[in-house]
């Protein structure tokens, strides 16, 4: 008889029952491995035990659907051939099924005589990041070793039409509507198709949001990126700005709400986060409503350190992350307001993604050698020492 979920590990710390979900999932992995290595023992014995083929075989007595059944097949054949490095990977718990499915489309879609390498570059990738990463590599790959394609042009309209309107509604959210040209509402969709897509599991998270909810945030990626450049407009002799309200003794103790723009709240933990790189006109008052500082525009790292971390980074540096540079904020290793110094080498580039998960969970980051390295929370055991980002570093 089955107990009620979690009554089992109700003694147990969030860590632990962390830990165990991670230990789960590595079993997982080994049982897949030998899976298929029984699967590659009875194709080398040339045997299907009287069905018509292996794929039949699991269908019939694992009640497994085809695909899963064929796909099995197809990497028991190479995982214990020629991927033998994935297939260790793989029953060592280093690696997901899914990892492994990614490695050996990517390999195999590559002529033979080119694969030479790029199955140890993808299995270090894999150790670090998540399956959809490791897809993404592989298709660099792919791209780079097979030139003969070359991107399509888009010819921009004379003419566009488009319209936009907005308000603000009682509860002090941006509501808006319009229209936009075929060809900018095609470029919109290209934009949330890599932007909005569900965030692959996180150690064993997956992604709730519903699709509204991921093109929100992918809108909301977008504004930040124009909100970063130099050549923004300007309306009244300055560019855009946001005004960020709150108290001295509220920012020291990082407690308390923040105004921002008069529009909304939010908590000195998020404006702490926000502070990392954005034009803002911090606005701090005195217990009595004085006011005690209204700072200047700034951009906390130059053009020339970004432009320093954009070659040492070569993107978000958070193990696994593909987003490229024009994506990412500027984060201190060490908060500003906390005595950080805006040095290239106490900075990192970061997404917003991950940008909010180094400033709200238990990941860190500090700077070794000049590199970022990222700290695990102590329950990932698999994952205790301080890793970093391959993927940006992937050679041609």
């Amino acid at each position: 008889m089955f107990e009620k979920p979690g009554t089992r590990l109700w003694r147990h710390s969030d860590e632990e029952v962390a830990a165990i979900i991670q230990r789960g999932q590595e079993k997982m992995a080994a049982a897949a491995a030998e899976i298929l290595e029984g699967l590659a023992e009875l194709s080398a014995r040339g045997t299907d035990l009287g069905f018509r083929d292996l794929v039949a075989f699991q269908v019939d007595n694992l009640n497994v659907s085809r695909a899963l059944a064929k796909t099995r097949v197809q990497l028991a054949q190479e995982l214990f051939g020629s991927l033998a490095a994935t297939g260790a990977a793989l029953a060592a718990g280093e690696v997901s099924l899914e990892h492994a499915v990614e490695i050996h489309r990517a390999i195999t879609a590559l002529p033979v005589e080119t694969r030479e390498g790029f199955e140890d570059i993808l299995l270090t990738l894999a150790r670090t990041a998540p399956p959809t990463a490791v897809r993404k590599a592989g298709d660099n790959i792919r791209a780079r070793v097979d030139q003969d394609s070359a991107p399509p042009d888009e010819d921009a309209l004379a003419h566009p039409v488009r319209e936009f309107r907005s308000k603000i509604d009682r509860h002090g959210r941006y509501r808006f509507a319009g229209t936009l040209d075929a060809e900018t509402g095609a470029t919109l969709d290209g934009l949330f198709d890599v932007l909005a897509k569900p965030c692959p599991a996180e150690e064993g998270q997956p992604d709730l949001r519903n699709q509204a909810e991921r093109k929100g945030d992918a809108l909301a990626e977008m504004i930040e990126l124009v909100a970063r450049t130099e050549d923004l407009s300007t309306q009244g002799g300055e560019r855009a700005v946001v005004t960020v309200t709150t108290t001295l003794d509220d920012l020291q103790r990082r407690a308390g709400p923040a105004i921002l723009d008069g529009a909304g709240y939010l908590s000195a933990s998020a404006l702490s986060r926000l502070c990392c790189e954005a034009k803002l006109v911090p606005a701090v008052f005195g217990s009595d409503g004085e006011v005690l500082h209204l700072g200047r525009d700034v951009r906390l790292a130059t053009k020339a350190q970004r432009r320093a971390l954009a070659l040492r980074d070569r993107g978000c540096a958070f193990p696994g992350c593909t987003r490229k540079p024009r994506w990412c904020v500027v984060h201190h290793v060490r908060e500003w307001q906390h005595g950080g110094r805006t040095n290239v080498d106490e900075m990192v580039l970061l997404c917003g993604r991950h940008h909010r998960v180094i400033h709200h969970t238990d990941w860190t980051v500090t700077i070794n050698d000049g590199k970022p390295q990222f700290h695990p929370p102590a329950w990932l055991t698999k994952r205790r020492r301080p890793s970093s980002n391959p993927y940006h570093r992937i050679p041609a």
